[in-house]
Formats: structure tokens, sequence, C-alpha cells
């Protein structure tokens, strides 16, 4: 027969199987394990909550962290699709202006040549031509040999003539109408034109000759110009080809300049139809009386250096 500890034991083994136990070693009733069950399932279910609220914070925080690449790899095929993005590049300003400088200028260089070419073809205003209806010395040439006129038929036929005088005698000395002479026979060597500035008075059949060249000789009245001014008419002439200056005695006036065929004469030595003379009539093509010729090495005397007469 048991005794009543034993039945005890067997008792408690028996309940361990379907309930709880206090800790003073008796069995739970069955409300009471119900109630830790309900608190049990609540505390799972806030868990749970909780849980579920931290999950968009990490995902998000993931997708933080996912590297760039991944991210622009995924949305390049929708940038493909869509407006392609131009960059604005900044225009070269520099460029710009160099080239509008440039062309500027080349512009300018035409018109200036162009200006250049027209200024040429239209002779200086005031200036006294020999050619009566003709405008130069090739046109005159021209009526003379078509048969339009005879030389003596022009206002001034010695506008065409241009025969060596000294050729048979050498003492010869041509005659001129006009002072200084502006043209016609003359003697068989030219003065040196080279830009050549003479302190005394040169041959007129020489410098005549000159003229035949293709050269402008300036002359002034040594009783009229004085050292200042004929230092003012010589920057004109000195280094400039295919023209001459000389004093000329009694000339009546400052300044008288001469091509073939043409004369201009000025008592104001600031003119500036000196310098336009100068620039129309220098181996002007049109009233060339000899082509191709040249200005050097010719005489380089005055009439003092060679103590012969005038003509």
């Amino acid at each position: 027969m048991a005794s009543k500890k034993q039945t005890a034991s067997k008792s408690a083994g028996k309940g361990s199987g379907t309930g709880a136990v206090k800790s003073d070693g008796k069995p739970e009733d069955k409300k009471a394990q119900d109630t830790k069950a309900a608190k049990a399932e609540g505390k799972k279910s806030e868990g749970v909550k909780t849980e579920a609220k931290k999950a968009p914070a990490k995902s998000s925080k993931a997708s933080a962290r996912k590297p760039a690449g991944k991210s622009s790899a995924t949305t390049a095929p929708a940038r493909g699709k869509g407006r392609a993005v131009q960059v604005k590049q900044p225009k070269p300003w520099g460029l710009i202006w160099t080239f509008t400088g440039v062309g500027v200028v080349a512009l300018g260089l035409i018109g200036a040549a162009i200006f250049v070419v027209w200024d040429r073809s239209q002779p200086p205003e005031g200036i006294t031509s020999y050619y009566g209806d003709y405008a130069n010395v090739t046109e005159a040439k021209a009526a003379i040999a078509d048969g339009d006129i005879t030389e003596e038929d022009l206002e001034n036929p010695w506008v065409v003539q241009q025969t060596h005088v000294d050729g048979e005698d050498p003492a010869a000395v041509p005659e001129y109408e006009v002072t200084p002479p502006a043209g016609g026979n003359h003697l068989s060597q030219w003065q040196t034109c080279t830009g050549s500035v003479y302190d005394a008075p040169i041959v007129d059949g020489n410098a005549v000759h000159s003229l035949e060249h293709g050269a402008v000789w300036l002359t002034y009245d040594p009783a009229l110009v004085d050292g200042d001014g004929i230092d003012q008419l010589a920057s004109k002439i000195e280094g400039r080809d295919y023209s001459l200056m000389s004093p000329y005695q009694d000339l009546g006036v400052e300044v008288s300049v001469q091509a073939w065929g043409v004369q201009y004469q000025t008592s104001d030595l600031n003119d500036p139809k000196i310098d336009e003379f100068l620039d129309f009539y220098i181996q002007n093509s049109d009233n060339l009386a000899e082509m191709n010729a040249t200005c050097s090495g010719g005489i380089s005397t005055t009439i003092a250096d060679q103590q012969m007469p005038t003509g």
C-alpha cells in the first residue's frame, strides 16, 4: 500500500502534462492559465506590429545604400526614350571678334583700293591742260594716228613733239612757249628724276626729257620761297621715284608743277593740289609720252655745274 507522499508525487507528475504548476508546487487552475496565454498573445502581436513599422525604414535605408550605378542603369532606358538633353556651349567670342576685325580691315582695304583706282582716273581740278579737246597725250596721238586731225590742228602742237634737237647739232637749244616748259622737243639726255632735289636751276631741255619719261617736275621761285618752304616742298619729292625739284628764276609764283602737257601753279605752299598733282601724274599710264623709260642714269648736274646757258 502506497504512502500519502507517493500518491501526491504521482498526482503531480500527471498534472505536469495538462497544466502549469505554481511555485509552491500546487497546480494552477484553468482560468489563470488562460489569462497568461492571452497576455502572451498580446505581446506577440505587439512585436509583429513593431517589426512591421521598422521594416519600411530598413527598406528605405537599404535603397539609400544601393550603388548609384544600379540606379542609373535602371533609369537610363527611360532617359533614352525621352527628349535629348542639350548642353549649351559658350560662344567663341574671341574668334568671332577676330574674324569680324579681319573682315572690316579687308573691306577697308578693298574700299581704299577702289577709291585709289577711281581717284587716279580723275585729274585734279584747276590744272592747266595743253591738250585742248583731248584728255591726255595718248588720246591726242590716237586722234592723229586715226587721221581725225593733224599735228597742226592741235591747240599746242608741241604736246606731241618729241625730237632730240641736239641729235644733229649738239649746240642746239630747244625753245618753249610755256615757262617752265611742260613738254615738246628736248635734249637727248634726261635729268635724273629719282626723287631728286636740286639746289640750283637745271637745264630746261633735260628736265623736259624727264617729263617725257613720266616724271613730275616741281619748281619754285627762290625769291618767294625761303629755306623752311624749300624744305617743306623737298619733303614731297625726296625718295619718290619719277619726280624732281629745282628752283626756277623769275617764276613769278611760289610753286609750279609740270607733267607732260599739263601744269599747275599756286602761291600756297600748303595747297593740297600739289600732292594731288604728284599722285595723279607720276607715271600716269594715259599720259606717258614714252613708255617704259627710266629716271635713273641721267644728268645730275645743274646749270651752275655745266656753265652753260639755259634753254
